[in-house]
């Protein structure tokens, strides 16, 4: 889809790192600032039975900023595997919501790094994550 048929806010651009994202796409990136933001507008088949979005889908977006986001304060493209993500859901997100994030980096050593989310619908902290990312050896 494009950007006019997704009613894309301004300054996001296309964003798509793997087939994983293909397949539950598309998703948006805004790189004005580091860590970029990353957004979605909502679809039917991102719902669940009740026809909000599905939390499986929202932790996709979530584990998607974190690692990205973590890549681009590093300024390099750091080899990292989910160690360890949690999520508190605060609210529902309908089927035409646009959600976004943007990455907060809490602590990085030189094996792990420390990271947090708040997924944004509506002006409303809908979804808040964490997640701890193991840097593997290059």
């Amino acid at each position: 889809m494009t950007l006019d048929e997704q009613n894309v806010p301004d300054g996001f651009e296309a964003f798509d790192s793997s087939p994983f994202l293909t397949v539950v796409g598309p998703v948006w990136v805004r790189r004005q600032h580091v860590p970029p933001t990353f957004g979605i507008r909502i679809e039917e088949r991102h719902t669940n039975t009740v026809g909000t979005a599905h939390g499986a889908m929202l932790v996709a977006l979530a584990d998607l900023a974190l690692g990205h986001g973590i890549r681009a304060v590093a300024g390099r493209n750091l080899r990292l595997v989910t160690a360890g993500l949690t999520a508190d859901f605060a609210g529902p997100v309908r089927v035409g919501d646009w959600v976004e994030t943007q990455a907060d980096i809490q602590h990085q050593s030189r094996r792990n790094v420390f990271a947090n989310y708040y997924l944004v619908s509506g002006g409303q902290r809908v979804v808040r994550a964490s997640g701890i990312y193991t840097v593997m050896d290059d």
